[in-house]
């Protein structure tokens, strides 16, 4: 056959014959004699394109050469018309077939068949370039590591880092292939020395069978003893000397056997896992070269180098008293030591699923990776881009285990990691709720092990009710975005919520009140435990309050969708009217009783901690619950104009503590304009300033009417804009001329002048023209304090070039005072805005 090249004589037989009748019919111009080299440059590509579409192909614009330029154009030229056809194939899939990689060519021509004919290719053999598993060969003839490496698809490649996968990659494939050879081996090679030693010449068949069961027995006799030995020196650790700290992280992972207990009852993989170090070294390698203090002080060529790297990571600079040698500051290095750290664990996380076969095949291999970086998880504050990085790591790697094997990822957690992680939990509270996040990335997603893993938890934590609370509250918003509370799971929380909340430790009772929020969002349950919420209300802790006003929310929010809502049961009788009207009555019952709760934690002279939680809490209640209005802008008037600034400046949402220290929960600020009803809020503060009858503004009272305006005016919403610019608009005037004033009122006064709702602008100007009058009278009064002149003059420019609307607005404005006050006008630099083109 002319295309006798495109068949793969491995085991599985030749290619399917319809592919290669189909390049048969094509009349190529040249026979495919080795597809890897002949399908490189593209032109036989070309050639076929051009059967199917003739006039969208010049052949004469292809080259059939070698040079790699010629290569890359045919190809460039190919993926144009590719794109242009609606062929689905990406730079991606031909790229190997430009660099001769194994198999891809005949993958691409398998791939070029099926689309272009629209025909399933019927069976596709292996292909005998990638088979590189080689049993059949004598061992001398196989292939070695060194020669696997020389493959001049691997040299090729210009980046360092990929070349150093791409080699990973083909070692680890290189030394499985190794391991499976010896294991299909091994039993034949013991048949033959018992033979030997026998003085049989050849194997009776008849004993295949028996001498294979012979092995295995003593294969679980080896093991009974190495549980033997290992329980022997587990009991010899227990009193073992204490060994300083730079040595005790390599003696841990040297030796294994100090975790044999937990692995005991892990189940072990029959195929031998390739080590985690092996795999991780010239990863870190490459990374620990580019960084000139990392190379000088660790020793790439150390067999432990890995272990090596944490602990330097873990102590920093070595000199840090000094400068060595005209080393660089202290400062330079440590950012250098620290840059290097994170990138390490970066690209570990990455490459994580190279890690995954290993770590589940081989619990030690689990234990030794968890023990050689958990000190990262246990040495940095939270706050420290090592530790950030360290825990990216490990929750990027139990989901990846967590894929593959969920049940003995889960079990790894339980019995290896989980008795470290909860020491930590107990030391470093202000860790808990990112820490309960990597737990739960090596948990089975589903209720029944969730419940095993809080069970475990709180096992691990012992007898500190404090602690585990405040885990169970970061848990409970984990299950719930997970749709996981069911009623089993619901009652775990609730019963230790209830307990907590009793609790004499304050912190105790707050993780409770925290845990009751986060069922609330996903479960009336909470409902019926509103009587002990009013006991709750009277607690002088200041976190206590918050959590109970973040819970007020909540609750409103779910009984405003049940208030007014008929019974399902309601068939229409005078019975089921009147069960309807029971269940009305219930709600607003508890509606009474939050709204109770609220109207003593949620006043001016509380905490402003406690108020800007209830802030940041209660604003998405405002649209259901509008009698809390006139309270919330009080309230938020009070606050002190960093914390209010915060609740009325968009910006991303962040979390923060309020007091500092580790043992207090984090709260989101809300950004209230994204949220709160724009014209009741600034309806209510118009209200409450006309009730006051002050003489001049505050810079409070700007901000929040400047936040109150929406975005967009709404044309329906006019005539009740309109109003409220009535009542503030003398107000607002005054404080146009005022140095401290100035810039909000100008926002607001050109919000109102320059809104797109024609209406509502038009009257704004109309009805505010003697306010503004008067504002400039008072700027011209002499011995008042007032803004700069100039400053004004630029706002009334912007004004005027606003649009024509606003020009003829400012002109008529600026002649109407030159006519009631002339000598002002002449005083003064009006006329520069008049002329002004």
């Amino acid at each position: 056959s002319a295309h006798s090249g495109l068949r793969a004589p491995g085991d599985g037989g030749p290619v399917a014959a319809g592919d290669i009748k189909w390049l048969q019919a094509l009349d190529l111009s040249f026979s495919v004699k080795n597809p890897k080299r002949d399908f490189s440059n593209g032109y036989l590509i070309a050639e076929i394109m051009s059967r199917y579409h003739p006039q969208d192909v010049d052949i004469n614009t292809y080259e059939n050469g070698s040079r790699l330029e010629a290569k890359v154009d045919n190809w460039e030229q190919l993926y144009k018309l590719f794109k242009k056809k609606g062929i689905g194939i990406t730079k991606a899939e031909f790229d190997p077939v430009i660099h001769c990689a194994p198999g891809a060519a005949v993958m691409f021509v398998y791939k070029m068949y099926e689309l272009l004919t629209k025909c399933a290719v019927k069976s596709m053999a292996p292909i005998k370039e990638l088979i590189n598993y080689q049993p059949e060969l004598p061992p001398f003839m196989r292939d070695t590591a060194s020669k696997r490496l020389k493959d001049p698809e691997i040299s090729r490649i210009q980046d360092n880092v990929e070349r150093t996968i791409i080699a990973i990659d083909v070692l680890g494939s290189y030394h499985q292939e190794r391991r499976a050879i010896k294991a299909q081996e091994a039993p034949a090679l013991i048949r033959q020395e018992r033979r030997m030693r026998m003085g049989l010449s050849q194997e009776d068949p008849d004993h295949a069978q028996e001498q294979t069961d012979s092995v295995m027995i003593d294969e679980v006799k080896v093991k009974a003893l190495q549980s033997a030995a290992t329980r022997k020196n587990e009991t010899h650790q227990e009193v073992a000397p204490v060994v300083s700290s730079r040595s005790s992280l390599l003696k841990a992972v040297s030796e294994p056997q100090a975790c044999c207990a937990a692995l005991a009852s892990l189940p072990q993989s029959k195929s031998m896992a390739k080590p985690a170090t092996e795999i991780m070294r010239p990863l870190v390698f490459t990374i620990l070269q580019e960084s000139e203090e990392m190379s000088r002080m660790i020793d790439t060529k150390r067999d432990d180098m890995i272990v090596a790297f944490m602990e330097q990571c873990r102590e920093g600079v070595r000199d840090a008293d000094g400068r060595q040698n005209g080393a660089a500051p202290v400062e330079m290095r440590m950012r250098e030591i620290e840059e290097t750290s994170v990138k390490v664990f970066e690209t570990l996380a990455k490459r994580a699923e190279l890690l995954v076969d290993s770590l589940t095949k081989s619990p030690s291999e689990f234990w030794k990776v968890w023990t050689t970086f958990y000190p990262a998880l246990s040495d940095f504050s939270e706050s420290s881009p090592i530790f950030e990085s360290a825990l990216y790591f490990f929750k990027r790697l139990g989901e990846l285990m967590r894929e593959q094997d969920p049940q003995l990822t889960q079990q790894l957690m339980n019995e290896v990691a989980l008795s470290s992680l909860a020491k930590e939990l107990i030391r470093s509270p202000e860790k808990r709720e990112v820490l309960c996040e990597v737990i739960y990335n090596f948990m089975q997603e589903d209720t029944l092990n969730h419940i095993l893993a809080l069970r475990s938890l709180k096992e691990k934590v012992g007898d500190d009710l404090s602690v585990f609370v405040t885990c169970l509250a970061s848990l409970v918003q984990l299950d719930g975005k997970a749709g996981l509370l069911d009623e089993h799971l619901l009652d775990l929380y609730i019963y230790y919520a209830l307990m907590a909340v009793q609790s004499p430790q304050p912190r105790t009772r707050v993780g409770g009140v925290a845990i009751l929020c986060g069922v609330a969002q996903h479960s009336q349950a909470v409902l019926g435990l509103l009587p002990s919420f009013t006991a709750l209300s009277n607690d002088e802790w200041w976190e206590v309050q918050a959590q109970l006003l973040r819970l007020a929310a909540q609750l409103l929010l779910r009984l405003a969708g049940e208030r007014g809502q008929a019974p399902t049961e309601d068939d229409g009788s005078a019975s089921g009217a009147s069960r309807a009207d029971e269940t009305e009555a219930s709600a607003e019952t508890m509606i009474d009783e939050v709204l109770g709760i609220i109207s003593r934690l949620f006043v001016v002279s509380n905490s402003k901690n406690v108020l800007q939680v209830g802030l940041s809490s209660l604003v998405y209640v405002l649209p259901e619950y509008p009698n809390l209005l006139p309270n919330f802008v009080a309230v938020l008037l009070a606050q002190r104009p960093d914390l209010r600034q915060r609740l009325l400046t968009p910006e991303e949402r962040v979390r923060r503590s309020y007091v500092h220290g580790n043992a207090t929960f984090m709260y989101e600020e809300t950004c209230l304009l994204d949220v709160w009803p724009h014209l009741d809020i600034a309806k209510t503060l118009a209200m409450q300033l006309e009730a006051m009858q002050l003489q001049r503004l505050e810079s409070e009272h700007l901000e929040v009417l400047l936040a109150s305006l929406p975005f967009f005016f709404e044309d329906e919403d006019a005539d009740e804009w309109l109003h409220v610019f009535a009542k503030v608009k003398q107000l607002l005037f005054a404080a146009l001329v005022e140095p401290e004033l100035h810039v909000l009122s100008g926002q607001i006064v050109k919000k109102f002048w320059a809104c797109g709702a024609e209406t509502l602008a038009q009257g704004c100007r109309e009805g505010s023209r003697p306010d503004f009058l008067q504002a400039l009278h008072l700027l011209y009064t002499p011995d008042t304090h007032h803004v700069e002149e100039a400053t004004l003059l630029v706002f009334l420019r912007e004004l005027k070039h606003h649009n024509e609307d606003l020009q003829s607005e400012v002109e008529s404005l600026l002649e109407a005072f030159m006519d009631e006050y002339p000598e002002e006008y002449q005083a003064s630099q009006l006329e520069t805005v008049l002329k002004d083109a």
